[in-house]
């Protein structure tokens, strides 16, 4: 693997755990324990979409000058159907770690 894959890998995952405890620390200092926290929400989809950008321009240029446009065009319809299907699965997935979180304190 490159070494700036591995970076951008290392970076988003970091990102991520910045980002989760800094809404547990913010979520418990204001006393909320139910609800998603929209500014988590916006974060996390917004470092999430940079790494998918980032990844999904590398990976169609390696599909384009590889196996050719026919190809690049389904590649492009997985990447944005992976983008769009980000916050969803943001929202999805913060709400069922804060009902986790709330059952478990």
């Amino acid at each position: 693997m490159d070494v700036g894959i591995q970076v951008l890998v290392l970076a988003w995952i970091v990102l991520l755990v910045v980002i989760l405890q800094w809404s547990r620390l913010s979520n418990r200092g204001v006393g909320i324990n139910r609800g998603i926290s929209i500014a988590t929400w916006i974060a996390l989809t917004a470092v999430t979409w940079w790494f998918e950008v980032t990844v999904a321009f590398v990976a169609l240029h390696a599909v384009l000058f590889s196996l050719g446009r026919e190809a690049t065009v389904v590649a492009v319809i997985v990447a944005i159907a992976v983008i769009v299907a980000t916050p969803v699965a943001w929202w999805y997935g913060l709400g069922r770690w804060n009902k986790h979180r709330s059952a478990h304190p």
